[in-house]
């Protein structure tokens, strides 16, 4: 040790550097197993003990309850509570608790001297004290239990009535709404009703303007049936002369027939709008990619070679019946059609073939396309033929009907 001219004691340098902490605090001292005391005793002599130190083994990771580090030397100093040995809590007897001896309470008098006096002196005749800050304090009016428990049932009654005020509006808007949504739920049914009317009212107008189904043509027949009856008993019930009622008879067969022929006309184009939807589901079925589960389940769309073989032949069924198109387009489809058709050789392929050496001759003609359609029409119905039958389309032969 040390002194400084100001009389501070500092610590010796060693090796030349000095020491950033005091040697009590030397984070590098370890407690020895035995440490030398000297006591001096009664009659004054000094005399030296060694004293055994009993170090105390850490029991669990020491926790950390704060401290400080040492900016300079990195060094930490922990909260000096995490260093000593945990106290065990002491936890009182409950063995004699529900007793009569530990729920009585002796009272103890017992005399106890302040550390500030204090006291109160009253005004006198010979003492005169400062009033100025004095003030009076007057008990407010008693309270009873009784009033207490009145003040409680007026206020539980005031929390009454809001609360089954409360319980009733609730009520009463749960009604309102049921009410509604009752009401909404009828004009809806009420909405529904008139709506599946109006669209069952323009099916049957549909059914009738533009029948398809053989039950559709049985309703106009039966209805026309209806009218012609109906008119034959108005004509019967008249008061018209027999020649007149002749006439009458006439007009209404004239009219019988030409509705007769108006509905021969919407059978005609039924049959033909059906077929062509039809042969139309018969070439997406025959080009449709064969579906085949491979080894881990997972199904795989293969096309074949006679899927590839029916694909071509509806592209060109679908490219021989456009009409719209130029002369050059249509020789095109009709070259392809004819090459496909040349690579068998029987009496449906020669007279596909012919039917389209003569349209390319009357092309080359600038015949129109009116006088081509009949023409037209065969070569279309000897193509479907072609694509129908399984020796020239293997995948036909799943759409043949078995007698």
């Amino acid at each position: 040790m040390a002194e400084n001219q100001e009389g501070e004691t500092t610590l010796p340098p060693v090796d030349g550097v000095e020491p950033a902490y005091p040697p009590y605090a030397d984070p590098t001292f370890s407690m020895p197993n035995e440490i030398t005391i000297t006591a001096v005793l009664d009659d004054g002599t000094k005399s030296t003990f060694n004293v055994a130190i009993e170090k105390l083994p850490p029991d669990a990771e020491k926790p950390y309850y704060g401290g400080y580090r040492n900016k300079q030397t990195g060094i930490e100093y922990h909260h000096g509570s995490c260093q000593t040995e945990r106290v065990a809590k002491v936890y009182k007897d409950v063995s004699n608790l529900r007793n009569r001896d530990t729920q009585t309470y002796s009272t103890i008098t017992k005399s106890t001297q302040l550390v500030r006096e204090a006291g109160t002196q009253m005004k006198r005749k010979d003492l005169h004290l400062d009033e100025s800050q004095n003030y009076s304090v007057e008990a407010k009016p008693y309270f009873s239990s009784n009033q207490l428990l009145e003040l409680q049932r007026q206020k539980t009654l005031v929390i009454q009535c809001y609360w089954r005020g409360y319980i009733a509006r609730k009520l009463a808007w749960k009604r309102r709404d049921d009410i509604y949504q009752a009401y909404l739920a009828r004009e809806k049914a009420k909405s529904d009703v008139v709506k599946e009317a109006a669209a069952k009212q323009k099916r049957e107008i549909e059914r009738r303007m533009n029948p398809k189904s053989v039950k559709d043509f049985e309703i106009l027949f039966n209805e026309l049936e209806t009218w012609r009856q109906a008119e034959h008993q108005k004509i019967r019930d008249s008061t018209a002369s027999e020649a007149d009622k002749k006439l009458l008879v006439a007009d209404l067969l004239a009219k019988e027939t030409k509705l007769l022929q108006t509905i021969d006309k919407l059978k005609a184009k039924a049959l033909k709008t059906g077929k062509e939807k039809r042969v139309s589901k018969m070439l997406d079925l025959m080009s449709k990619p064969k579906a085949w589960e491979m080894s881990n389940g997972i199904p795989m769309n293969v096309e074949t070679a006679f899927t590839t073989r029916s694909k071509e032949l509806a592209q060109l069924y679908q490219g021989l019946k456009q009409t719209l198109v130029s002369t050059e387009e249509r020789l095109d489809v009709l070259l392809n059609i004819k090459w496909t058709v040349n690579e068998f050789d029987c009496a449906l392929t020669r007279d596909i073939v012919e039917l389209i050496d003569r349209e390319a001759d009357l092309l080359d003609r600038g015949r129109s396309e009116a006088t081509l359609s009949g023409l037209r029409t065969r070569l279309n119905n000897l193509f479907l033929q072609f694509i129908e039958t399984p020796e020239f389309n293997p995948e036909a032969s799943r759409f043949l009907k078995v007698p």
